[in-house]
């Protein structure tokens, strides 16, 4: 009997990110919504610890606010196309190695044919006979996906490479805001939704990034991977779009989006196992996320980041999150993008262990190791 083979743990050849160029800070929107939000809802809005928002359209606040006809600065998988060609130029691969390529996101640029098949179309020189797979609908917990695919590939084909294409472009699905908008509290429970609007304008915003992915290399290694979904089945409940799809195939005006109240207490809690499974299950190195040098947990809000340090024994402030709040104030929440942007920041990450945690709606969370070779590492 042929001995299991020694899983890959997938290194990082190159990164590159690239949000749109339109940007509008928290301000901006602000000023733009004139007197449709209650005075405690704006202060919500400023509070969500985001400065600034890019947008694949040219004319977001004029979409959002007064809904004018959405006017594209550039398209979705454009975008990811140019950030694809700037991560294999920094990388210096050639190529015809790349043996898979991924295609993640949770809104494409349209629903046929899928973000990985418009690359093939838009980026000529990626071999035509590589394997390729849609990473879809998995929203902001992508990236675990993406790298437990790239570990089981590169297992078998070690001397090939990976090439990781995540884009998520949300403003477009914002909705409209043409009315009078109050804070949670200020409402019934039968119109939160309205709330839940516009906090979708304010908290969401676009990007692009690529990675090559190798079995050997300088850069970092990914893994092992630890994934919790649906722990309770009423936890696919948590938020949903529930418009579009083949159970109700017509959609009036723009796609809902839904978000429940327990988000965060459910998201926290997916974190907390989700790391505990990890450390647990394999040989990490460190027994607790307050020993990892660099701690990287998907942006969703300040608050569930703050909260996030308390389940996780971090103190208050703590260096190794940094780039979490860094990417949300900057960036906003890019939903499967955010800790694919954390880690193509141009920052020195010190070698050891560094722990990678990404969850958000369908619900599920996935948790990875990001070990950081001697002397550290730089995108």
């Amino acid at each position: 009997m042929n001995a299991a083979p020694t899983t890959v743990d997938p290194r990082l050849h190159a990164i590159a990110a690239r949000p749109p160029d339109p940007s509008w800070s928290t301000e901006d929107l602000l000023a733009a919504a004139g007197d449709r939000l209650s005075e405690r809802l704006a202060a919500m809005l400023g509070d969500l610890g985001v400065a600034k928002r890019h947008s694949v359209l040219a004319n977001y606040p004029e979409v959002l606010f007064e809904g004018a006809a959405p006017r594209l600065d550039v398209r979705a998988s454009e975008l990811s196309a140019r950030t694809a060609a700037e991560c294999l130029e920094k990388s210096g691969a050639a190529p015809e190695r790349i043996g898979l390529v991924l295609g993640v996101t949770s809104s494409p640029g349209r629903l046929l044919p899928s973000l990985v098949c418009d690359l093939f179309g838009l980026l000529p020189w990626l071999p035509r006979d590589a394997a390729n797979l849609s990473i879809a609908y998995m929203g902001c917990s992508a990236i675990a996906k993406a790298v437990e695919t790239a570990r089981w590939y590169l297992t078998c084909c070690p001397d090939r490479l990976v090439l990781v294409c995540f884009m998520d472009a949300i403003t477009p699905l914002s909705p409209v805001l043409p009315g009078r908008y109050s804070h949670f509290d200020e409402v019934p429970p039968e119109e939160r939704q309205r709330t839940v609007n516009a906090l979708h304008g304010f908290l969401f915003g676009d990007a692009a990034v690529a990675m090559l992915l190798g079995a050997d290399g300088p850069g970092p290694a990914f893994g092992p991977v630890a994934h919790l979904t649906n722990e309770r089945a009423e936890d696919a409940e948590l938020g949903t779009v529930p418009d579009g799809g083949s159970d109700l195939p017509v959609v009036h005006g723009r796609r809902v989006y839904t978000l429940s109240p327990w988000v965060s207490a459910r998201g926290a809690a997916y974190v907390e196992a989700t790391v505990a499974d990890l450390l647990r299950t394999h040989a990490c190195g460190i027994a607790s996320a307050a020993e990892a040098t660099t701690l990287l947990l998907h942006t969703g809000s300040t608050r569930i980041l703050d909260t996030l340090h308390d389940r996780l024994g971090l103190p208050p402030g703590s260096p190794a999150t940094r780039s979490s709040y860094r990417v949300l104030r900057d960036y906003a929440n890019t939903v499967g993008c955010s800790v694919p942007m954390m880690l193509a920041e141009p920052v020195t990450r010190p070698e050891g262990t560094a722990l990678v945690v990404a969850f958000g709606l369908s619900f599920s969370c996935g948790a990875f190791t990001m070990t950081v070779p001697p002397g550290g590492w730089t995108p």
